[in-house]
């Protein structure tokens, strides 16, 4: 996702060591300025921003780079080759108390004085945060990047136009991968980092497939067996081979403090030793452990369920030793080392649905337009401010296929009323849902009535049948299954009908800083385009890539992105491929290409910046509306980096709304969307 101009270079190697030096070159004519009762709010293209509360609020550019794996003792220093001062006075504004998800009222912002009467530029250096973490043998480093100089009592900005990041390493011992892990590693890798012609030289090393691998596992209570034996089947039938272990021999045979610590030493060593890459808790909390996690962030203290303790099996997640799981203090890593999710059923009848839902899904799905319809719900999520979840899912829309059928039901701030017309669609069956709204544990609400947008009630009532489709939400707790029967299990365990997969959070969602996207909007958002963008073949895939790509804008602390990451979960089968994703959509690499535009979404006054890639020649560039009208056009004698302003060929603003941005050289065509806002 980054939209600076980036260049890297490797420096040499010295026995035993290496280091590189990584490139940001920014330019101050890309700046822009937005006023708010508050202050000014910078933005450049592809940055989003960021701050603790009170500090001051500017953009920052996560840097993701891949060292070789087993890198260790890593070092990381920022060099500013130059600076630009911006003009005026700028009063930037202090970053408000983000909340949670339905929090009544408006973002308050208190500048801290100690900050905002000193004479330091701030920030006072420009890596503000740091993370290292091993994606399934692969070693990363992410560096926040807030590259500004900024003195509050002299009103002085200035932007870092060069910076020079010197990363520093010694060798170490990297894992041997199996050649299924190694596999679905590189493709979330090609996802997330800035330097993916750096991958095939520092991956982990990769072994061949052996007799005893178990590359899908189910976990599961003894008395299961019988009822997931087809799935492991037909699993294994897929070339996939599949074991299923039960939960008592998992924890009679690891070590632990408790049942948690157990389950997830067992998982390790499936991962070590058999080349385990998918893994599906097969059971609620009455049969497989869970781990309850210590969520805090910015005055909002929760404990939740959280299945990313499995999964991710660097660390202890206790580091601090105290007994709280899941602190920022913990050394938590937080990428998937197995692509994990839950089945959360609690008896065999629930069980066998699961299963039965699972096979038709992937063997003998029904025909018709159901799998490429997609069902976006979006309820007034502020009224203070007017912010509806309609943005977010105008921005998921143009993840999705241009040949699906999007069905959009917004609240409507002049009408102060829900929905229940998404009913019908969901009956109708649904390939792709998004539930942008308030929630708690029994569902997800519009702000007004009828209020219910989908809940236990019913999900529990749905008729689709077979027509069963994949759900995804923003809203506070419609998947802590660990209290009553919650929305996620209703929709899987309806026998008549529901959903065959839920990402819902076991926690509350997030919010951003207005007018930007929250955290949780952006992670059904990048799984959406995980899944029909990226082209990652399983929902576990996409759901991990979904993830890692915001693990580099945590910057340290009690941040809304661990908090968010934490309580983000999975319920369905994670080797489960998703229907719908025409296969025209995926090019085979050409000489010509266009990048993800930004911002997106844009403002009508935000110029969308993006590039058009190839090797030589003359190529043309159009953007056209939904329904095929030429809005503006040029010509280009070279790869170029463009911008369109968002007017038409007259210079007229373009009303809100889906934009085509297509390239053409001779036969060869690549094309991108992007969302204009009011």
């Amino acid at each position: 996702m980054k939209r600076a101009v980036l260049a890297s270079a490797m420096l040499a190697f010295a026995a035993g060591a290496g280091s590189m030096n990584w490139r940001v070159e920014l330019d101050a004519d890309l700046v822009e300025m937005r006023s708010s009762t508050e202050g000014i709010v910078p933005a450049y293209p592809g940055m989003e921003l960021s701050g603790d509360p009170g500090s001051p609020l500017l953009p920052v550019l996560p840097v993701v780079l891949v060292l070789p794996a087993g890198a260790r003792d890593i070092s990381a220093e920022a060099v500013i080759t130059g600076v630009e001062e911006l003009p005026g006075h700028v009063s930037v504004r202090p970053a408000p108390l983000l909340r949670p998800l339905g929090t009544p009222g408006r973002q308050t912002a208190v500048a801290d004085r100690s900050i905002y009467s000193s004479r330091a530029a701030w920030p006072a250096d420009v890596i503000i945060g740091r993370h290292e973490g091993h994606l399934c043998g692969f070693t990363v480093l992410s560096l926040t990047v807030q590259p500004w100089r900024y003195i509050p009592s002299e009103g002085s900005l200035e932007i870092c136009t060069g910076i020079d990041l010197e990363v520093g390493w010694r060798e170490g011992e990297a894992p041997l991968l199996g050649p299924v892990q190694a596999g679905s590693a590189m493709r979330r890798m090609h996802s997330l980092v800035d330097n993916p012609e750096d991958l095939a030289a520092f991956s982990p090393p990769v072994r061949s497939a052996l007799e005893g691998d178990k590359c899908w596992v189910a976990i599961c209570d003894s008395s299961f067996l019988d009822v997931l034996e087809p799935l492991r089947l037909h699993w294994e039938q897929q070339g996939i081979p599949s074991s299923l272990v039960t939960v008592q021999e998992a924890l009679s045979t690891h070590s632990g403090a408790d049942d948690a610590e157990r389950l997830r030493n067992a998982i390790r060593d499936l991962w070590e030793q058999n080349g385990t890459l998918f893994v599906l808790l097969a059971g609620d909390e009455s049969l497989i452990p869970v781990r309850m996690v210590y969520s805090e962030c910015e005055s909002f203290v929760d404990i939740v369920p959280c299945d990313l303790y499995f999964s991710d099996l660097d660390g202890t997640w206790d580091g601090n030793g105290d007994g709280e799981y899941g602190q920022p203090e913990d050394g938590l890593d937080m990428y998937m080392d197995v692509l994990l999710a839950r089945a959360p059923f609690s008896d065999s009848s629930e069980a066998q649905i699961f299963v039965d839902k699972t096979l038709g899904y992937s063997e003998s799905p029904p025909g018709g337009s159901w799998s490429s319809t997609a069902l976006l719900c979006g309820a007034m999520l502020f009224p203070d401010y007017g912010y509806t979840g309609g943005k977010g899912c105008d921005s998921l829309a143009a993840e999705l296929p241009p040949s699906w059928n999007v069905v959009k039901i917004y609240e409507n701030p002049s009408m102060a009323e829900g929905s229940d017309t998404q009913i019908a669609y969901l009956d109708s069956g649904t390939g792709w849902n998004y539930f942008a709204g308030h929630g708690n544990n029994r569902g997800v609400y519009w702000s007004w009535p009828p209020l219910s947008m989908i809940t236990t009630f019913m999900a529990d009532s749905l008729e689709n049948g077979d027509r069963a489709g994949i759900h995804t939400s923003i809203g506070c707790y419609p998947g802590d299954f660990t209290d009553d029967e919650c929305c996620a299990e209703g929709l899987l365990f309806n026998p008549d009908g529901g959903g065959i997969s839920a990402t819902f959070n076991t926690g509350v969602g997030w919010e951003g800083f207005w007018p930007e996207l929250g955290v949780s909007e952006w992670l059904c958002i990048l799984y959406t385009r995980a899944v029909f963008g990226d082209r990652l073949p399983t929902l576990g895939e996409a759901f991990a890539s979904a993830k890692d790509q915001r693990v580099p804008l945590m910057h340290g602390g009690f941040d809304r992105n661990l908090q968010s990451l934490l309580a983000w979960s999975a319920f369905h089968d994670p080797a489960l491929e998703p229907l719908g994703v025409p296969p025209d959509i995926h090019m085979q690499p050409v000489e010509l290409s266009v990048s993800l535009p930004w911002p997106n979404p844009a403002m009508r006054d935000a110029p969308v910046t993006f590039d058009v890639d190839y090797a030589a020649g003359q190529a043309s560039v159009s953007v056209h509306d939904i329904s095929g009208r030429l809005v503006w056009s040029t010509s280009l004698g070279g790869p170029s980096t463009l911008q369109w302003d968002g007017c038409d060929e007259d210079g007229r603003r373009v009303p809100p709304g889906v934009y085509i941005i297509s390239a053409h050289r001779g036969d060869r065509g690549a094309a991108r969307l992007v969302t204009v806002l009011e």
